[in-house]
């Protein structure tokens, strides 16, 4: 028989906090990810600490009940992440109520309107296209690595701010903290080539002759996590279309990054709205998606549409 996820996330907290000890405070949540997906996640509090990693429970269910892990495997493996990740200090949040102290950590990322309707209810955010802007303070301290907190519309009024004075911060900060890359297809895939195949120098010829007849570019950020919102940065897509000599195709491949594909004939279009549905549906991950649109940047009008 196989056992119901509420009573297999039980039994991991249970196992863990019996491991971890007295000094250790063992929870459950379900946590709204992007695109409404609803993760349940388990974090493991010390006493001297107020901030812990969150291991979602998720995937580990998909392990236990396809056979490919038992229980003590997935419990096994919590703990392993949780020791990997944990920190073991408390951070001071205080500064988080006065906006002088943030302001300059203030930077945007993109989401997809539709899928994010009720917690965009809940948070500022300005429309562009069919995805909105939507924001975030960076925390700074290294040993946290990448950690971030979403603004919510109770922070605006708490700092007395407007949207349109968050949006100002976010377009000067986030290219600055989160610096922009253009690779060339080829570029990446050799890059990927290289980590799972060190010594397949076939696979590298063909990726090269692959890039030859497909001259597509990828556009993210430095980290490669949220890598969309590159297409908000002032002036780089004209930029970029005025290098090339050429009107784009701006496909979005996820909430991390984009395709930028020089515009070509118009059936084109069409044949790439079908990719980006299929690859959607079959590739990405369900938080990951940003838009099942194509975006054309005209040159000539030098602005970005949705087509």
């Amino acid at each position: 028989m196989i056992m119901e996820f509420t009573n297999f996330t039980t039994l991991v907290r249970e196992e863990v906090e019996r491991r971890t000890g007295d000094n250790y405070r063992v929870r459950l949540n379900d946590v709204r990810k992007n695109n409404g997906v609803v993760l349940r996640g388990l974090t493991v509090m010390q006493d001297d600490s107020n901030i812990s990693p969150t291991i979602y429970l998720n995937n580990y269910y998909e392990e236990y009940i396809s056979g490919r892990a038992t229980l003590v495997n997935v419990v096994n493996d919590v703990m392993d992440t949780y020791r990997r990740n944990k920190v073991n200090q408390s951070v001071d949040m205080r500064y988080f109520l006065n906006y002088e102290s943030v302001k300059q950590s203030i930077v945007y990322k993109l989401v997809n309107t539709e899928k994010n309707k009720e917690l965009l209810e809940d948070i500022p955010h300005i429309d562009f296209l069919d995805l909105s802007i939507v924001f975030q303070c960076m925390i700074a301290q290294e040993e946290l690595g990448r950690a971030s907190i979403l603004i919510h519309n109770v922070h605006l009024k708490l700092w007395d701010v407007s949207v349109e004075k968050l949006y100002q911060a976010a377009r000067e900060n986030t290219q600055r903290l989160q610096e922009y890359e253009i690779k060339t297809m080829a570029e990446v895939l050799r890059e990927i080539v290289r980590t799972e195949n060190p010594e397949e120098a076939d696979d590298e010829d063909y990726v090269t002759e692959l890039s030859e007849n497909v001259p597509m570019y990828v556009l993210s950020n430095k980290s490669r996590v949220e890598g969309a919102a590159c297409m908000l940065y002032p002036n780089l897509i004209r930029d970029f279309a005025d290098a090339v000599g050429s009107s784009l195709y701006i496909i979005p491949s996820s909430i991390h990054e984009l395709l930028l594909l020089p515009a070509g004939q118009e059936e084109e279009s069409r044949e790439i709205k079908h990719m980006i549905r299929e690859i959607n549906d079959t590739q990405v991950n369900a938080e990951e998606i940003l838009s099942y649109s194509l975006y054309f940047y005209d040159r000539e009008e030098r602005k970005v549409i949705q087509l």
